[in-house]
């Protein structure tokens, strides 16, 4: 008679998928050191850091109103041409600090490359040109040509991502002959599930025989509603963000700038809020300055939107108002 235990043996728990095995070698030996590093790396299964240019973009950009103010009146048209390619027209006048101009944008974006340019009135040209060459390496040139001399640069940025790390370099106006330029090269890595460690070396030369350099460490803590973030800078200043999820519908944030040289010492807090309604998205915000700012879209019908946005100064006793259209189609 078959033994039935024969029959029926249990099935292996991979099913065909091989487990990463352990790397062979001593621990006393430097030549394995990196392999065993990279195993007990990869066991832990860090998240992706992000990128060093968005460590406070939860609380500052995202719900604070300083990147969505403008005074005067402004009209924005956006076509989707296609499902890569659009374009955009803003008017704007009555600007106490910009005069009367015409904006003319286009976009072409697909899964590895995204194009964007801007012309004015002036002729002014501002272009980005972003190319993915695989998952983990994209390439960022970034050109303003304008009519002012000084004024137009060039900017070239290359990016490497990994599972758990992020590592950029970037250089604006570079000139290789002289080598002068602005230099810039940043590391992030994920140290557990909630922690991020990072530093961003600067290096600044306008002219060949002048030279300065900044180096600033950060850190970023993400917890299940909250993001902590501080970074500190050579030159003596501290930029610390707390942002704060309150429920779907409701963002606040905080920002500290501290500035120690030369035994003074400067400081500035911002507290923001947004506020997301039914058809309708408010923000807020207010420094110890005395500054208030707030933007209000209100969404009047399917691509078309009203926005208010005010900004007043108590300390210098200046405001500005600003309304907006914004049509999409």
């Amino acid at each position: 008679m078959t033994d039935a235990s024969k029959l029926f043996s249990p099935l292996p728990n991979h099913f065909g998928v091989k487990e990463d095995p352990k790397p062979i070698g001593c621990i006393w030996n430097p030549l394995s050191w990196p392999s065993l590093f990279n195993y007990h790396k990869n066991k832990l299964n860090l998240p992706s850091p992000g990128k060093f240019e968005r460590l406070h973009y939860e609380a500052t950009k995202e719900t604070f109103a300083a990147g969505f103010l403008f005074d005067g009146a402004q009209a924005n048209i956006v076509k989707e041409l296609s499902g890569n390619f659009h374009v955009q027209h803003q008017f704007s006048l009555g600007s106490q600090v910009m005069p009367p101009m015409y904006n003319f944008m286009s976009g072409y974006m697909t899964e590895r490359t995204m194009l964007q340019g801007t012309m004015d009135n002036d002729t002014n040209l501002n272009g980005v040109l972003r190319h993915a060459w695989s998952p983990q390496s994209a390439t960022k040139v970034v050109a303003q040509l304008t009519n002012m001399p000084g004024h137009s640069m060039i900017q070239v940025e290359q990016e490497f991502n990994g599972s758990d790390y992020a590592l950029n370099f970037k250089t604006m106006n570079p000139n290789l002959v002289e080598m002068t330029g602005l230099y810039m090269a940043s590391y992030l890595q994920s140290v557990s599930q909630q922690l991020v460690l990072g530093s961003e070396i600067v290096l600044q030369r306008p002219t060949p025989d002048m030279e300065e350099t900044a180096m600033s460490l950060v850190g970023k803590y993400t917890g299940s509603d909250y993001i902590a973030t501080c970074q500190f800078q050579g030159v003596g200043a501290i930029q610390a963000s707390y942002y704060q999820r309150i429920n779907d519908k409701v963002d606040f944030g905080v920002e500290l700038n501290l500035m120690v040289q030369n035994g003074r010492r400067e400081a500035v807090t911002t507290v923001g809020g947004k506020f997301d309604f039914r058809q309708a998205t408010f923000r807020g915000q207010i420094d110890t300055t005395g500054k208030v700012s707030a933007v209000l879209e209100e969404k009047m019908a399917p691509g078309f939107s009203f926005l208010i946005s005010g900004d007043l100064d108590h300390m210098k006793g200046q405001s500005k108002f600003g309304v907006g259209i914004m049509l999409s189609a």
